[in-house]
C-alpha cells in the first residue's frame, strides 16, 4: 500500500467525525518532505486557519500512534482552494454540471488535456464530459488529474 492510501485509511473516518472531509492526500509536493492534506468542512466546504490547526493536531496524534507509518515528515493542512482537485469518483458526481480542467494518462480523441463540463457519471465509472461541442466518455481510471475551473 502506498503512503497516501495508508494515511487516507487512518485519518478519513476520524476527520469526518470531526466535521471535515478529506479531499486529497499527497506526499512530497514540489520535492518537499511534507505531506499535504486538503480538507473542507462538511457543512459549508470552507476551511480556515483554526480548522487547519485542529486537523493538524488530530492527524499528528493519529499518525504517531499508528505503527504502520514512519512519521518523519511535516504536515501541511490546506483548503482545496478555488481550483479544487477532483480525486474520487464521488467528486465527479458531486460537481456534475461544473467546468473542469482534465489531464489524461493517455491520448483520448487526440487530446491529453482539455476543458469541459461534467455531464454525468455512468454506472461503470465512465465520466461523460462535454468539450468543444463533443461528448467524451472518459473512464475514471484514465484521468491523471482534474480540477474545477473557477478562475
Amino acid at each position: 500500500m502506498i503512503l497516501e492510501e495508508l494515511i487516507w485509511e487512518i485519518i478519513y473516518n476520524p476527520i469526518e467525525e470531526m466535521g471535515y472531509r478529506v479531499v486529497r492526500i499527497k506526499k512530497g509536493i514540489d520535492g518537499s518532505k511534507n505531506l499535504q492534506i486538503m480538507a473542507e468542512r462538511l457543512k459549508d466546504q470552507m476551511l480556515d486557519i483554526n480548522d487547519c490547526v485542529k486537523i493538524s493536531k488530530h492527524v499528528s496524534v493519529l499518525l504517531e500512534v499508528d505503527k504502520r507509518v514512519e512519521f518523519n515528515f511535516g504536515l501541511e493542512i490546506s483548503s482545496p482552494g478555488i481550483n479544487r482537485p477532483l480525486v474520487k469518483i464521488e467528486d465527479f458526481v458531486r460537481f456534475r454540471g461544473c467546468v473542469i480542467n482534465a489531464k489524461l494518462k493517455k491520448n483520448f480523441n487526440n487530446q491529453i488535456k482539455f476543458v469541459g463540463i461534467i455531464n454525468k457519471v455512468l454506472k461503470n465509472e465512465v465520466i461523460e464530459i462535454e468539450s468543444n461541442g463533443e461528448i467524451l466518455k472518459v473512464p475514471f481510471d484514465d484521468i491523471d488529474g482534474c480540477t474545477l475551473k473557477l478562475d
